[in-house]
């Protein structure tokens, strides 16, 4: 780091926010990317106010040195990693609550907050904040920095749909607001246009009562059409999650806790559908489910089963959040690809992703929020790091090319970050790169991502 920009910041700051050489720990020069590289840092700082955060990038623009934002580091392809070096800005101890407007229904917060933490704040006030990616581990900013999205985003959409105003720090320091979508780009951006510090959402009222159920199917075109069929109906149903048994019994064989159905009479299940139903009250949620249980001989399903209670409710939800862990866990060798595609084309990704899979030596197991086309498509192998990773590799050109032939999105959930620049079209390259030379002309913010 230039010296004359490190004493500016101690006078700016105080010593006791920035670290650097030894004192930074390993786990600032990484995310959860499997196999991601490591990048040290030259300093990190601990920012506890949109004053620090306006100091820090003020001085680094003048000083022409890349700050990279990051919150919990539970990204999953290098987005919050100093891949060209300078300053960590860590929000992670920016985790507090602004205010609560009872009357507008909104919740303001600072951008290190846990998302958990956010829910249960809304929760507090009787309503309900509905995105949820899944890692409830992972801050507020992040998730407004990707737009994450989850299994709900069928019914309630993403990130996106729930910030109603954010304090923005851009590039030179300067501080504004994003109310009016002056710069709603920055929702999905990654950190490479502004940094938040402050972010209104808006919450909803929480329905009094839902159910869960689950649709065992004995092929994956029959579940995806019975889908389609459920999504159609005027229940709204809050998640539509088709689940491949495949990784039904993996996760179930690493847990020690099957939940969800791996064979119905004596024959192999494909795939189960998990539909979550919602209603004002417990008579309501019944009589949608005697609805939709009058279509289980013409969507195709083997049998329908009911979690209603509280308990069975959890373990669904537990055996679910599993999928992901368990790879990580019960695998020598495991990865994901993370991705968008249009619902219609699910079905033909998952058929694809195996076969290219099995011809590279890869068990290939899948997810997908069906309605909203996410999905997470997961390789494993019992093999050496070198030989996944080339296996995986041609893997994931493989699969990465299909989805932007299908017309989807490479960034998916994740995002983008370093780890899928290369799958960008030239078009959404050019595109990003002419955001940030608007917003962000010396191209400090998050450098090498997303273009």
């Amino acid at each position: 780091m230039n010296e004359n920009l490190y004493k500016a910041l101690v006078d700016a700051l105080g010593e006791g926010k920035i670290q650097t050489g030894d004192m930074i720990g390993s786990d600032y020069c990484h995310d959860e990317l499997p196999g991601g590289a490591s990048y040290t840092p030259d300093a990190v700082i601990e920012a506890a106010s949109t004053e620090d955060i306006s100091a820090v990038l003020k001085l680094c623009n003048e000083y022409d040195t890349p700050v990279t934002v990051r919150g919990a580091g539970t990204g999953q392809v290098g987005g919050s990693v100093a891949v060209k070096g300078g300053v960590i800005l860590s929000v992670k101890g920016m985790d507090k609550v602004v205010s609560y407007d009872e009357e507008a229904k909104t919740l303001t917060v600072q951008p290190g907050m846990l998302l958990q933490a956010v829910k249960a704040e809304a929760e507090s006030h009787g309503m309900y904040y509905p995105p949820d990616p899944g890692e409830l581990t992972a801050t507020i900013g992040g998730n407004v920095a990707t737009n994450a999205a989850g299994p709900c985003a069928v019914k309630y959409g993403a990130t996106r749909d729930y910030v109603v105003d954010a304090v923005i720090v851009l590039a030179d320091g300067t501080v504004t607001n994003l109310k009016g979508g002056d710069y709603d780009a920055v929702v999905g951006s990654e950190g490479t246009l502004a940094v938040i510090s402050e972010v209104t959402l808006k919450l909803i009222e929480k329905p009094g009562a839902d159910a869960i159920l689950l649709f065992p199917f004995l092929d994956n075109e029959t579940c995806l059409a019975g889908a389609q069929t459920i999504l159609g109906t005027e229940f709204a149903p809050a998640t539509v999650e088709y689940m491949d048994t495949d990784i039904v019994e993996f996760s179930g064989n690493v847990t020690g806790n099957p939940v969800f159905p791996v064979e119905m009479d004596g024959d192999r299940v494909a795939a189960t559908l998990m539909v979550t139903l919602e209603a004002a009250d417990d008579d309501a949620v019944m009589e949608m489910m005697e609805a939709i249980a009058e279509m289980a001989e013409d969507i195709g399903c083997v049998d329908i089963l009911v979690g209603d209670t509280p308990t069975m409710k959890r373990d669904f939800w537990t055996a679910h959040d599993a999928f992901h862990t368990s790879m990580e866990s019960g695998a020598k060798c495991a990865n994901e690809i993370n991705i968008d595609v249009p619902t219609e084309h699910i079905a033909e990704m998952i058929d694809f992703a195996k076969a290219e899979g099995e011809a590279k030596g890869l068990k290939v197991m899948a997810i997908a929020h069906v309605g909203s086309g996410g999905m997470h498509i997961h390789a494993v192998a019992d093999c050496s790091k070198e030989e996944f990773a080339a296996a995986f590799g041609e893997f994931a050109d493989a699969v990465y090319a299909k989805c932007t032939e299908f017309g989807g999105n490479v960034a998916g959930e994740y995002g983008i970050g370093y780890a899928k620049i290369k799958y960008l079209s030239d078009e959404e390259k050019a595109a990003n790169a002419a955001a940030k030379a608007a917003l962000d002309p010396k191209g400090i913010l998050n450098p090498g991502k997303r273009s």
